[in-house]
């Protein structure tokens, strides 16, 4: 959700201030991500350089604090966590969280900044060898690349985000039934979801819940026709890059974190205590979820390959 933000900062000092070089830094899955970010020079490190100038978008104290220890010479980024002093350009929290999108709030930086954003919305990329490889990974499973269709049903900060494996599989079922092929996608904790929503499927299909790395999950998801899944990071990269995307929101806001793209289908029957905000939900029969009926899914996805088979 902060993509359009870093691709706005990016281009505006290549282009106006000369920089020669724009490091991402984080956590190492940062580096698998980065060449669907579209983001102009940029190169990922996981230590931070010493460099001329650092945007935070992380909020907290830590990242203020290293980027000082690594001789960055001006440090920009929102107040708050005690980091106000170790900031160039202390920024005002002009967006509130509880009640706007997350992407407003990484935009209102370069606009506190008065850095031009010429794209407000995610618009990721995909690299050229991404759908070669997909489809060899594909192929190698007995799968019709024209076919596959990737479903992530874990996400994460909990399970009240997540779809229930059995509504899953009555989706799944039937979209089989229709000829598409399912890849599951998610962590190693995913994988007996993911066999739970396979189980009885008579076409090809692949359960790669914990056996793929980061940068060979977004692969498939690039080279797929559709991706079904709960309000999660994939979610945000599939509807970034084109790929029809289909997802169930119930604890989380849409209003707050749904992904921007060209293709997505967002299902939302909130319950009286919908959005939560919490990791687990504590409500008898998960009612968020519960009111977003295996029938709707199945509608939305047949709607999404529908328009994608037209495409072909």
């Amino acid at each position: 959700m902060a993509q359009p933000a870093m691709r706005a900062i990016c281009e505006y000092h290549i282009r106006h201030c000369h920089t020669e070089q724009v490091s991402m830094c984080g956590r190492p899955w940062l580096n698998d991500l980065l060449p669907y970010l579209d983001l102009p020079g940029t190169t990922y490190q996981e230590t931070i350089p010493k460099a001329d100038m650092a945007f935070l978008f992380p909020n907290s104290f830590r990242s203020a604090f290293l980027c000082r220890q690594a001789g960055v010479r001006q440090v920009v980024g929102y107040r708050g966590q005690w980091r106000r002093l170790l900031l160039s350009k202390s920024l005002p929290h002009r967006i509130r969280l509880k009640n706007e999108h997350h992407r407003h709030f990484y935009l209102d930086i370069p606009a506190q900044l008065d850095i031009p954003v010429a794209q407000a919305e995610v618009r990721l990329c995909i690299p050229d060898q991404a759908r070669v490889n997909a489809y060899e990974s594909m192929q190698q499973h007995g799968l019709n690349p024209k076919q596959v269709i990737c479903i992530a049903p874990g996400a994460q900060f909990g399970a009240a985000k997540c779809y229930p494996a059995k509504g899953f599989h009555t989706v799944v079922q039937r979209l089989a039934e229709s000829g598409w092929q399912p890849i599951i996608l998610g962590m190693p904790e995913d994988k007996e979801i993911g066999r739970i929503i396979l189980e009885d499927i008579a076409t090809p299909h692949w359960n790669a819940a914990g056996k793929t790395s980061l940068a060979e999950a977004l692969q498939l998801i690039a080279g797929s026709r559709l991706m079904l899944c709960n309000d999660s990071g994939l979610m945000h990269v599939a509807a970034g890059i084109g790929i029809p995307t289909v997802t169930p929101f119930g604890a989380t806001d849409p209003e707050r974190t749904s992904p921007s793209g060209p293709h997505v289908r967002i299902l939302y029957q909130p319950a009286d205590c919908s959005p939560c905000l919490q990791r687990e939900c504590t409500v008898p029969g998960h009612p968020c979820m519960a009111n977003i009926t295996p029938t709707m899914l199945l509608d939305a996805c047949l709607a999404m390959l529908g328009k994608e088979t037209e495409g072909l």
